[in-house]
Parts: structure tokens; C-alpha cells; sequence
């Protein structure tokens, strides 16, 4: 049983104003990809150590990974609106790294949820896939990846429970077409189903649910490494 809008959208290289690329490390710097997944926050801006990396990052878009200096860096968002920082926090930045940070939630509790991306490229012929739960609304998910048309019955979630601000790890699957489901717990009632997302061998992918804009929910899919 499918509930709400069950659309999705690929971050593809673009918006940032420093050095950027589609992920894999960049010449032993540490890469930052921030995901804007707060429903009402508005369009934000990106800074690093005072510096803007990106601007007007609306809702479920992502910036591209963006070069930086490793150690420790200052990192905040903030509404397009405002010079107050809605995020206000430190990373710790390893050489030849990926973070990715999805500032979650609703504006008055948004928060970020920093998750360290693999540089790892798959066994020959797999893809990986990590899946987050970054929707508000949603509460606990068990997460499912199955090929189209499984009957969910006949299977086990690849992660059960999943809270809201959490992720599973990444999973190895065969390059080709999978459908992710997140369901209520301990059941097959799917809250979203991504319907056939296809998987290229090599590729590393991280799928986002989020808050639909118009109800129900959505996701997104974050190119990690291709």
C-alpha cells in the first residue's frame, strides 16, 4: 500500500562557488556536500569558516561535494533572510574524505545529520546504496531494497527501525534496477516507495527520504562516487 507523493530528484554537479566535483576525493583535501532537507526553513546559504560556499540551496537540493582544506572547519547555514546561523557547528575534515551534512528537521529544532560518505568503490559489478531517513514526519522505518515487483512478504528489510535522523550502512547490490520501501515497523505498510531506481556497477549512492513539498514524501539520491 503506497501513502503520499513518492517522487525523486538527482543531485547532479553544480551549485557551489569553490572547487567542486562528483565525488571520489580531491587531491588529498577533504570534500563537503550539505543537503538542505528542512521543510520549512527556505532557501539557505552555505559558510565555511565565514567564507560562502554556496548560496540559495532550496528545499530537497543538494550543493555539490565542495574542496576544502582538511582540520577543523566552521561550518554554518543560514536562511537566506537571515545572518543568524541556523546550523552553527565543527567539522573535523580528514584528508581525501567525504562528509555529507543534510540539515534536517523543521526550522524551529533544524539540525544537522553529518554522515561520513565511502570513497570505497564496490566489489566488480555492484553498486552501493545507503539509505536515510531525513523526513520529520515519518518516525521509525524499516528499510527495504528489493528488486521491482517483490512481494515484501517474502523478504527481510535491510535495516529495521531506522529513526528519523539516521542511516543504514551501505549495502552491496548487483548493478541494475532496485526499489527501495520504507515501511512502518515491523510490517510491509510502505509509507514511500521510491519505485525503480537504476544502479550503475561502480557507482556509490545515497538515498534520502524527506518531507514531500506538497504532503506525503519524497527522496532524493546523492551521487557519493561514481
Amino acid at each position: 500500500m503506497r501513502l503520499g507523493v513518492t517522487f525523486g530528484v538527482v543531485c547532479l554537479c553544480g551549485v557551489a562557488l569553490l572547487a567542486v566535483g562528483c565525488g571520489g576525493g580531491s587531491s588529498g583535501n577533504a570534500e563537503l556536500r550539505v543537503l538542505n532537507a528542512s521543510p520549512n526553513e527556505g532557501a539557505v546559504n552555505v559558510l565555511v569558516d565565514s567564507n560562502t560556499v554556496a548560496s540559495s540551496i532550496g528545499y530537497a537540493t543538494a550543493t555539490d561535494y565542495i574542496s576544502l582544506k582538511t582540520g577543523s572547519r566552521h561550518l554554518q547555514i543560514e536562511s537566506i533572510s537571515s545572518t543568524t546561523a541556523a546550523i552553527d557547528t565543527t567539522l573535523s575534515l580528514a584528508g581525501s574524505s567525504q562528509t555529507t551534512v543534510i540539515a534536517a528537521n523543521y526550522a524551529a529544532n533544524i539540525a544537522p545529520i553529518i554522515l561520513t560518505d565511502s570513497t570505497t568503490a564496490p566489489t566488480s559489478g555492484d553498486a552501493q546504496i545507503r539509505v536515510v531517513n531525513a523526513s520529520p514526519s515519518m518516525g521509525s522505518v524499516d528499510i527495504y531494497i528489493v528488486a521491482p515487483g517483490t512481494d515484501l512478504t517474502t523478504t527481510t528489510p535491510v535495516a529495521q527501525s531506522v529513526a528519523f535522523e539516521s542511516a543504514t550502512g551501505y549495502t552491496n547490490e548487483l548493478a541494475g534496477n532496485w526499489e527501495i520501501f520504507f515501511t512502518a515497523p515491523g510490517t510491509t505498510f510502505d509509507v514511500l516507495d521510491t519505485g525503480p531506481i537504476s544502479f550503475t556497477a561502480g557507482q556509490n549512492r545515497t538515498v534520502v527520504s524527506l518531507n514531500g513539498p506538497a504532503g506525503g514524501y519524497s527522496f532524493i539520491t546523492l551521487a557519493d562516487l561514481d
